[in-house]
């Protein structure tokens, strides 16, 4: 298969280019994915990488299809660390944005909301903040001071069902009601959206899509990304059904919006999904293809207080 690195023939820029961050040097990304079929386009000089902190790897579930599950060993990190770290990365002005990750993050809340208040005050007020959760301590969210200023909470959510849902996640996670309550207990709606991993024997067919999306406009969460399982061992393997075969063009509920190729690399969706009572909610659908690249995607800050190229990647300190 050929490598990223190795030729281009839809653009006139090299596809990688390297950096400086925090005296290491490292290959990134040197073009924006290409949208609705559009030419691939060269990013700005400036290159900046999503920056991804795990405070614990700790969890209360056990996710058959988790890709973190090998590498959490029950760390927690230490915050003053952490802060020395990210005042030095806001000099080098190569982050573009933080997600909060796990593990879970609401197992210590207090830590999430220090990392959440710490985050802001030194990379200012405008930062696209996310976090990442199975929603098991959702109920108190509420104790994250900044969290007017969090973009996004995505919310692990793999079927409709509660008996179902439960029996995914091996632990304890929010029933519908309990879902309902919370998402009702904030104004800004556009906060949550559910992260739904496609399964053949769960959400794996147009009927159950459209049963869930329903589900989604009944709790309030406006909008749902239905994401291709990585194939990671025997049970995703023996689930693994690609969006592109549920989420169809001739569906007349779907309204289609904005779509994004990398490559052999990846392939997003945006859309609308209108229900027969007149509901409305969004979409998007993203699969990781099986391509090959050598370039660092995005930093990480682990549990253990090391900073890495990617989740698996290098030790940059």
């Amino acid at each position: 298969m050929e490598n990223l690195t190795d030729k281009c023939s839809t653009c006139f820029f090299p596809k990688t280019r390297t950096i400086n961050v925090l005296g290491k040097d490292i290959l990134v990304k040197n073009y924006i994915c290409s949208r609705d079929g559009e030419a691939y386009r060269e990013k700005p000089d400036n290159n900046q990488l999503q920056l991804s902190i795990i405070p614990t790897e700790i969890c209360n579930c056990n996710c058959p299809y988790c890709v973190a599950k090998d590498t959490m060993h029950g760390n927690t990190l230490d915050p003053k660390v952490l802060e020395s770290v990210l005042r030095r990365l806001k000099e080098t002005d190569r982050i573009r944005g933080i997600s909060i990750t796990g593990g879970e993050p609401f197992t210590d809340v207090g830590l999430l909301d220090e990392i959440v208040s710490m985050c802001f005050e030194i990379f200012g007020d405008m930062l696209e903040m996310s976090i990442n959760t199975n929603g098991s301590g959702l109920s108190q969210m509420h104790r994250i001071k900044r969290l007017h200023d969090v973009d996004t909470i995505h919310i692990s959510r793999h079927h409709y069902d509660d008996k179902i849902n439960a029996s995914l996640f091996n632990g304890k996670v929010p029933t519908n009601s309990e879902l309902k309550e919370i998402v009702d207990s904030v104004s800004y709606k556009d906060i949550f959206v559910f992260n739904c991993i496609l399964m053949k024997d769960y959400i794996g067919n147009r009927r159950e899509l459209h049963k869930f999306l329903d589900f989604n406009i009944e709790i309030g969460v406006p909008k749902t990304g239905f994401i291709t399982a990585m194939q990671i061992n025997d049970f995703t393997r023996a689930q693994a059904v690609s969006y592109e075969d549920i989420i169809s063009r001739d569906d007349p509920s779907l309204l289609f919006t904005r779509r994004y190729q990398d490559y052999d690399l990846c392939r997003c969706q945006d859309g609308v999904y209108t229900s027969p009572n007149g509901g409305i909610c969004e979409f998007y659908g993203r699969q990781t293809l099986f391509g090959s690249y050598d370039y660092v995607k995005g930093l990480v800050y682990g549990a253990d207080n090391h900073l890495r190229t990617g989740f698996r990647g290098e030790v940059i300190i």
